[in-house]
């Protein structure tokens, strides 16, 4: 009987010293100070900071079965499209230091840039053609083919692709035939892979 008192005791003394605890960990701004969810919860599979502002390093993790029994949802929203790529790619473009406009189209397999830049030779053109490209390669997967041209006749072949649907019969032979003139009439930029090719 006296052990049963004992250990009593002891497990209250153990729950009162672990409720203060929390208190201290719930005062803590610290723990979980963006969130305020842990991975356990029901209704938060992810770590993921909306608000962040850019002070921060970009961070999510996620876990496909959180709870047993539960899945991640993957909702329509989280899906990029081609023309949020094709969106982005043009905005990077124009952020450089020499390019002014860019007209971006993205398909399937191929992200097609038409760009004007501020160059003066044949080695500067070049050089802003690396760089075009290598913008487009770091928002797109690596088995994308990226073609690009400073070729102020060629942006209405670009913008016309534009215009046109996967399933149209001339869609294809469109975006080859003015890949092709890309090739012929503009720099490609270095190109480090064996896709393009």
């Amino acid at each position: 009987m006296k052990k049963m008192i004992s250990a009593l005791a002891i497990s209250g003394i153990l729950l009162s010293a672990c409720g203060g605890n929390d208190q201290q960990i719930a005062d803590n701004d610290s723990v979980y100070k963006k969130s305020g969810n842990t991975m356990n919860q029901t209704d938060r599979n992810d770590l993921y900071n909306e608000s962040n502002d850019n002070q921060n390093y970009g961070f999510v993790r996620q876990v496909k079965n959180p709870v047993p029994g539960e899945s991640t949802n993957i909702n329509a929203g989280d899906v990029v499209t081609r023309e949020q790529l094709a969106n982005q790619i043009s905005k990077l473009t124009v952020g450089l230091p020499d390019v002014n406009d860019s007209s971006v189209v993205v398909t399937d397999a191929e992200v097609l840039i038409a760009y004007q830049a501020d160059t003066s030779d044949e080695r500067s053109r070049a050089q802003v053609a690396d760089q075009v490209k290598k913008t487009a390669e770091s928002a797109v997967p690596k088995w994308f083919g990226i073609y690009v041209t400073d070729d102020p006749a060629l942006r209405q072949n670009v913008e016309n692709i534009a215009s046109m649907t996967p399933n149209q019969a001339n869609t294809d032979k469109a975006v080859k035939d003015t890949v092709k003139m890309m090739k012929e009439n503009s720099p490609q930029g270095r190109n480090d892979s064996k896709m393009n090719q």
